[in-house]
């Protein structure tokens, strides 16, 4: 007959209640009760039904044998003295019908009144004995459930020295676990040592008999159990000794003493008190409860809120009827029982869980207890709810800047609005106010980002600020808007400030605005979109000042589609300044593009064949032009294609494993015929369109070039093979591929594909392609460009990416190219190497190390240490890097920076993130949430 562990206090009265001569137990070896922990975390107990039906022999009174007497309920209760556990003799009553606190009113119906039930019996049990070489060594695992052992010495209650109830409770615990934390539901978890950031967990036993947990407190029926009890009807006061257990709806206490006031309903415990309720251990030496309130008030107590990691311990704590937790004199910590790293300690601290915060006054902060900040008022969350209020400081030290101090305030305005204003003092620069503001309603999201510095002492006094927008939204069911737009005030101000706010970085920055239309076949786009570019030493991209495109699908026969777009847009142009004359590149242009496509698409399962025509067609109308015979008005082109090719595939086994691998042909068949009365001179720069790079799969692209202004004439055909290797479940484990395009006709210079020089070569240099999946967590991949003639790279990139966990990453990157995007082509030879190491679960190191082998010099070096434990963490970070606003000066110009940064478990992190985000930027690969834990 199984008993769980959480309702091991009512094991204590079952056997009490059996046990009718308590003297002929112990005088002899036979046991009424057999009980032993199971591997499940339960008690398994056997009764000896001979011992139940045979008649014991009364014995005499003695010493350790109370006297039993009936008329004990009609005597005087003794008065209790708080200097004493128990009276020294307990008087026992006999069994009592269930006691109403509030009498009936004859013929008024009434709802049935709360009762006290009392359902203590008779008896004293002097020991309980489990089987000897059947205890169990139990500990939680990290999922919460008990892993148990056997082997322990067996344990009696003579030994823990408690009651029953106490040993099945807590007792075995703390002997079974030799845990001194038991008491707190603190647990070590089953790996081996070292293996964790954190050695244990709070386990929370679940709790039974909440039914009526919702209602008032008024109207819930109290439950007593106990070993001993005396009562007296006449004042209405129990008194409760040995394994006192009292439960009200979803709460229950425990004692080793306890007197309960029916009259008045209320209850006083002393000795090893325990308070428990969902998500809440309060532990002390008294309490004082009143069961119509259910206002507690505990003195010498600690706590624990097992889902907060949250626990402390104050001289005085009320536990308020609305779940409030008044402590005075007290302190609090996320740390693990028995690690006082750090802590708040406060005259007065208030806990609001049903609001998720806490409000501490005359708070003093901690660190190994010396006091290291003071604060009259202190507000901080409970849980991760929104709360208004600090958050973390940032501290940074550079050259550049000097001593950088930044302060968040966080404004919780409404569910869905709120707020964030940081003020950063910068020592060389001033004072930078920077605001987020974010707003949600029904049919849209909304974001606004403001930055301003006043009178940069650095930079000649000069007001610098930023401004973004982003939204997103739906008017309709088929309506979506759009906008992202960002601004700053001068092109240096990212590099020279930087930001908190979560503003994209980069050369080209958005000014877009789009309204869309979705229909089940086709959709309608308006969109206006500009750019501030930030590098001065390129060009602006065109702007599109309105676009308005429309675009749509519709099957005509089982695999025959008919694809169609039609586009009207106009470029204009910023910073036209930028160019030296009025050359073609500050055309201003109006573009109406269409094409139509059908395509058929043949699949079979080991073989496809594709088909293809489209009309394209630009018409363009001038507004500025230098010289209109240097532009075409129009482009019109008639593009034909077949795209065919093979899937085969063999299966083989080595080394005892099966494996499979395909052999997969490609064949691409292209003609493009452009209109020869429109020339498209090399010098036009085009609005919205660029050369496609070199590499497979661009081999096999029908244009060539990105956007609608440009496609290449060419007669082609395109050849490609690759080969994968898959194991045994699917995967593919690796490949490899390469491919060349061959030309039945010369090329102008305008109408170059991928990879030409000059628009005469009669095939393209051959396009590698390679990637080995070396486990499931180590990959390398490379694609290059090798030269026709005598098979030299002309290209080539490498990567390696090794990301086991969360927690470890290691990338190296390696690229060989020919830059030909500025105006002078140079040779581009870079490195990259960044890591994450979690060398044990405390140490941890991130490095970044990139290098610019042509020029050899180093573009950014990075490297910090990480220390944590079960709760803090501390990352510090030295970083050396290439302004960026001084990339291409001769004598290259570098700053440094010291960074350190706290994290503490439950409240967040503050000082400067360290360079993970430059770890997370270069990788694509974004770490588990590393700033709370």
């Amino acid at each position: 007959m199984p008993f769980k562990q959480r309702t091991a206090f009512q094991l204590s009265l079952a056997i009490a209640a059996v046990v009718a001569s308590h003297m002929a137990l112990a005088q002899t070896d036979q046991r009424l009760w057999t009980c032993n922990l199971n591997a499940s975390g339960e008690w398994d107990c056997e009764v000896d039904e001979n011992l139940i039906s045979t008649p014991v022999a009364p014995s005499l009174p003695s010493a350790s044998t109370p006297d039993v007497r009936p008329e004990a309920q009609t005597t005087p209760a003794p008065t209790l003295n708080p200097e004493i556990e128990a009276p020294a003799e307990i008087e026992a009553a006999e069994p009592v019908a269930p006691i109403n606190v509030f009498p009936e009113d004859v013929g008024e119906q009434t709802p049935e009144p709360p009762r006290l039930e009392a359902q203590a019996q008779t008896a004293t049990v002097q020991s309980v004995r489990a089987r000897s070489g059947d205890a169990f060594d139990c500990r939680a695992s990290s999922d919460g459930q008990w892993v148990c052992e056997e082997g322990l010495p067996a344990l009696s209650l003579a030994q823990t020295g408690r009651y029953a109830a106490d040993v099945a409770l807590q007792g075995q615990s703390d002997r079974l676990l030799d845990n001194p934390y038991a008491y707190l539901d603190w647990y070590p978890h089953t790996g081996a040592p070292g293996t964790m950031l954190c050695m244990g967990r709070y386990v929370e036993p679940e709790m039974e008999g909440q039914s009526d947990a919702s209602s008032p407190f008024a109207l819930q029926t109290v439950f007593a159990d106990a070993i001993n009890s005396t009562s007296n009807l006449q004042s209405g006061l129990t008194q409760l000794s040995g394994g006192v257990n009292l439960r009200q709806g979803g709460r229950s206490f425990s004692s080793r003493y306890g007197e309960v006031d029916q009259n008045n309903r209320t209850a006083f415990l002393q000795g090893e008190v325990r308070f428990r309720e969902a998500g809440l251990l309060m532990v002390g030496e008294r309490v004082d409860t009143d069961f119509d309130t259910g206002e507690s008030r505990f003195t010498q107590a600690e706590y624990v809120m097992h889902q907060e990691h949250l626990r402390g311990s104050a001289e005085r704590i009320t536990r308020y009827g609305d779940e409030r937790i008044l402590m005075e004199q007290g302190a609090l910590t996320y740390c693990e029982p028995g690690n006082d790293a750090w802590a708040i300690h406060s005259k007065e601290i208030e806990l609001n869980p049903e609001q998720g915060y806490g409000v501490a006054r005359h708070t003093t902060f901690r660190i190994a207890n010396i006091p290291v900040l003071y604060l009259p008022w202190f507000r901080f969350p409970t849980d991760d709810r929104r709360q208004s209020g600090f958050l973390y400081p940032s501290i940074a030290v550079s050259k550049s800047d000097g001593f950088d101090l930044s302060v968040p305030y966080y404004f919780n305005i409404a569910e869905n609005m709120d707020d964030t204003l940081r003020v950063r003092h910068i020592e060389k620069r001033g004072l930078l106010l920077e605001n987020e503001f974010r707003y949600l309603n029904e049919w849209s999201m909304n974001e606004l980002n403001l930055g301003y510095l006043g009178n940069d002492k650095r930079d000649e006094g000069d007001d610098r600020w930023l401004l973004n927008l982003r939204h997103s939204g739906q008017l309709a069911n088929a309506w979506e808007t759009s906008i992202d737009y960002s601004r700053v005030s001068d092109v240096d101000y990212f590099a020279d400030l930087g930001t908190d706010l979560e503003v994209e970085r980069k050369e080209h920055l958005d000014q877009r605005w789009q309204l869309r239309y979705l229909a089940n076949s086709w959709q309608f786009l308006a969109n206006l979109h500009e750019y501030q570019t930030l590098n001065e030493n390129i060009a602006s991209p065109y702007q599109r000042v309105p676009q308005l495109l429309f675009t749509g699908q519709e099957g005509l026969l089982p695999g025959l589609d008919l694809n169609y777009a039609a586009e009207f847009v106009r470029f204009e142009r910023d910073r036209l300044n930028f160019f030296s004359d009025d050359s073609i590149n500050r055309t201003t242009a109006d573009r109406v593009h269409l094409r139509s496509t059908l395509n058929y698409d043949y699949t079979h399962p080991g073989a496809y064949l594709r088909p293809e025509f489209t009309l394209w067609h630009s018409q363009y109308d001038f507004s500025s032009p230098a010289d209109l015979s240097l532009v075409p008005t129009s482009v019109t082109a008639g593009i034909a294609s077949l795209d065919s090719g093979l899937f085969l595939d063999r299966e083989f086994s080595a080394a005892g494993q099966g494996y499979s691998q395909s052999l997969e042909p490609r064949l691409m068949l292209l003609s493009v015929n452009r209109d020869k009365d429109q020339p498209l001179p090399s010098q036009f720069n085009y609005f919205d369109s660029s050369l496609l790079g070199f590499n497979y799969y661009n081999l096999f692209d029908r244009y060539g070039w990105s956007g609608n202004d440009r496609v290449s004439e060419t007669q082609q055909a395109t050849l490609g093979v690759s080969s994968a290797l898959y194991s045994e479940r699917g995967l593919e484990l690796a490949r490899i591929g390469v491919a060349q395009a061959h030309y039945f006709s010369d090329r102008e210079k305008s109408d170059l594909r991928p990879g030409d020089q000059d628009g005469t070569e009669s095939s393209s240099n051959l396009a590698l392609l390679a990637q080995w999946n070396i486990t499931p967590f180590l990959r390398l991949t490379h694609d290059s460009e090798i030269d026709r003639n005598d098979y030299s790279f002309e290209e080539q990139n490498y990567r390696l990416t090794w990301l086991p966990d969360d927690e470890n990453m290691f990338y190296f990157s390696y690229r060989d190219r020919l830059n030909t995007a500025l105006a002078n082509p140079e040779r581009i030879r870079q490195s990259d190497i960044a890591f994450r190491s979690q060398l044990t679960p405390q140490w941890g190191l991130i490095g970044r190390w990139q290098q610019d082998l042509e020029k050899s010099r180093k573009l950014d070096t990075l490297l910090g240490v990480e220390y944590g434990s079960c709760c803090w963490k501390m990352r510090l970070t030295a970083r050396e890097w290439l302004s960026s606003s001084n990339r291409l000066n001769v004598e290259p110009e570098y700053d440094r920076g010291l960074f350190l940064q706290f994290v503490l478990r439950g409240l967040g992190s503050f000082g400067s993130e360290g360079g993970r985000g430059l770890i997370e930027e270069v990788t694509g690969f974004r770490e588990k949430d590393h700033d709370n834990f």
